[in-house]
């Protein structure tokens, strides 16, 4: 049996300082928000760089080290092939999303339904899409601590907060909720960018000494040792390319998920429109292809070594539902020292907390830009004032946040959290993701097209979840029976729930916009603001000549330098002395790299705001 290293004083101190130091960037770029715009979408002006950084971590969350090593240790090499998917993805947003989403010149996803559309489907679209979301907003917190207070020997202790006791796992979520309300709330989106890019340096550092690590200690001491040990015992077919529990068809089904959830997801969307310059737009896209093709390797290998390092992990989690899940964190616990220990605990709260912060952001856009201007307009007949839209969208994300978190206390009254996820995900994802895919490309449908395409494929989701189980022997008389797992044939093609669900919602979906298209009016009022809106897909959204810089992308980039600096002193001078001459080098080797990040961050923000300055840009 391994021997397995728990947290420290040290650990919990640097993860202490994590969350400091994202509470921090939300004091500190709380300044940058004169106008909701800046709030929702930084104005427009947020560097492509940082922009980039936060339109690749978002997509991540605790699933990268949880879902996703437990998959990759299941089924092997497949996964290397099925992770880097994203990069053919992100080509989809190079070629032809991500300049589109800068020319709708928007200010929230939802804008872009109204615009499109009408005022009628973006309310659809807002009552249908928010419920859902905040509900996964609350599993992602809800997974990321079950997961973390579980594996590390957190969820015993009882805390004692004066008003009353909670469990670790308790504690875990209320300071994780705490911590995101507050950064997300002061900040805005800017706060979202920066933490991000923390984030990414962070996911960088367990990566990259993760790996070499790994393949050393299996093969005692020797790194070339380490692979050849992983070739000659892995078991059969297990380095193969294969799937070892899916059908043929899942590569399709989970390459178009993707696809979708990479170009048109309300998130995404907002990294495009937020910058300057839609030639910004195609450099992000293929810098994230680039590193979707690169970035699995770093969590895929060392994985594979686990495999053969502990082979029966099931004894090592006994208490875990799906123990091959803890594969990452297992390898961590027996090759990394404290002081890296704490970093991969940060590591794990920043991939899920960087998806999160991004949900709750655009979710509060939604709720102040779509539905309380329309509403207030419509009562006084004027727009509301900038800075009553800014207490309001801060108030969307405080509320938000809180009922998410009370989600999560409250997980196990739902049917935990995989059985909420597959019901509340399944169900609407593909087909509401279907007319925003392709309403930006083909643009003659009328104003319900959206809707009508919407409703439709949830409705032929329902309608073959319920064929699929009857046609099984089955019970379908509850939501439940509707989304338990199966096999099924259909048309010669063995499919599970996956594949069924998002096959019969992309298709039911793209018939129904298609065929509204015999509908399209020849002259109403709905085609001349097609027209406006057709005529700004086809102008180009570039940067004015001549135009100010906007300096406050440069300040974010030396702040992020700055907390890249500090965290590489903290492993350096504090987490050499936690390893008690154990992998000390492991901590000077990571603090090294994230001192170096940072003084390269802030010589390039430095060089740019004096070039700025000496131009007379303020």
């Amino acid at each position: 049996m391994p021997d397995l290293k728990f947290l420290n004083a040290f650990d919990y101190l640097i993860v202490a300082g994590y969350m400091l130091a994202i509470a921090g960037v939300g004091v500190y770029v709380a300044r940058f928000n004169e106008q909701t715009s800046d709030y929702f979408k930084g104005g427009g002006r947020i560097p492509w760089v940082l922009s980039m950084v936060s339109l690749f971590v978002s997509g991540f969350s605790a699933f990268m080290f949880v879902g996703a090593a437990g998959f990759t240790y299941k089924n092997g090499g497949a996964a290397l092939i099925l992770f880097s998917l994203a990069g053919p993805a992100y080509l989809f947003g190079y070629f032809i999303y991500g300049p589109l989403w800068k020319r709708t010149r928007i200010d929230t996803p939802m804008e872009y339904l109204e615009r499109r559309y009408s005022p009628a489907t973006t309310y659809f679209y807002s009552l249908l899409a928010l419920v859902p979301n905040v509900l996964i907003l609350g599993i992602m917190i809800y997974t990321l601590c079950i997961f973390v207070s579980t594996a590390l020997g957190f969820n015993e202790r009882v805390f004692d907060l004066g008003f009353g006791t909670m469990s670790g796992l308790q504690f875990t979520m209320l300071i994780t909720g705490v911590v995101l309300i507050f950064y997300t709330l002061l900040g805005g989106l800017w706060a979202v960018m920066v933490t991000d890019a923390l984030q990414f340096i962070i996911l960088i550092l367990i990566t990259v000494i993760l790996l070499p690590v790994a393949y050393v200690k299996l093969g005692g001491g020797n790194f070339l040792n380490g692979i050849s040990t992983l070739v000659r015992e892995a078991p059969p077919d297990y380095l193969g390319f294969g799937l070892k529990s899916q059908p043929p068809l899942f590569w399709v089904v989970y390459f178009v998920n993707i696809v979708l959830g990479y170009n048109v997801n309300f998130h995404i969307a907002q990294r495009y429109y937020c910058v300057p310059d839609e030639r910004d737009t195609k450099k992000m896209a293929l810098w994230c292809a680039g590193l979707s093709l690169l970035m699995p390797f770093l969590w895929v290998a060392p994985i594979l070594a686990s495999k053969v390092m502990f082979p029966d992990i099931a004894s090592l989690w006994p208490t875990l539902t799906d123990p091959t899940e803890a594969s990452f964190v297992t390898l961590a616990l027996t090759t990394l020292p404290h002081g890296m220990l704490g970093i991969m605990v940060a590591a794990i709260f920043a991939a899920t907390m960087s998806s999160a912060d991004s949900a709750i952001n655009w979710m509060a856009a939604v709720v102040t830009k779509d539905i309380y201007v329309p509403l207030r307009n419509r009562i006084s007949r004027r727009d509301p004032s900038d800075r009553s839209q800014l207490i309001v969208g801060r108030l969307s994300v405080a509320i938000m946040g809180v009922i998410a978190v009370w989600i999560a206390f409250n997980m196990d009254r739902f049917g935990g959290a995989f059985d909420t996820y597959l019901r509340a995900n399944s169900l609407y994802s593909p087909p509401m993701f279907i007319p925003i895919f392709l309403g930006l490309v083909f643009r003659k449908t009328p104003w319900w097209s959206g809707m009508v395409a919407f409703g439709f494929g949830v409705m032929c989701v329902i309608v073959g979840a319920i064929v699929a189980n009857r046609s099984l022997g089955l019970p379908a008389s509850t939501f439940g029976d509707l989304f338990q797992d199966i096999r099924v044939t259909v048309l010669g093609l063995e499919m599970t729930r996956y594949e069924l669900n998002t096959l019969v919602g992309v298709v039911g979906a793209s018939v129904a916009f298609f065929g509204s298209m015999l509908w399209f009016p020849k002259s109403t009022r709905h085609r001349e603001s097609l027209r406006a809106f057709d005529t700004d897909l086809k102008t180009p959204a570039l940067r004015v000549p001549g135009e100010a810089i906007d300096l406050r992308g440069f300040r974010a980039y030396k702040l992020a330098g700055i907390l890249s600096i500090v965290l590489g002193s903290v492993l350096c001078i504090i987490a050499v002395p936690a390893a008690a001459g154990s992998g000390t080098h492991l901590n000077v080797l990571a603090g090294v790299l994230a001192v170096l990040i940072g003084i390269g961050l802030i010589r390039v923000s430095n060089k740019q705001l004096t070039r700025a300055n000496g131009a007379g840009d303020n």
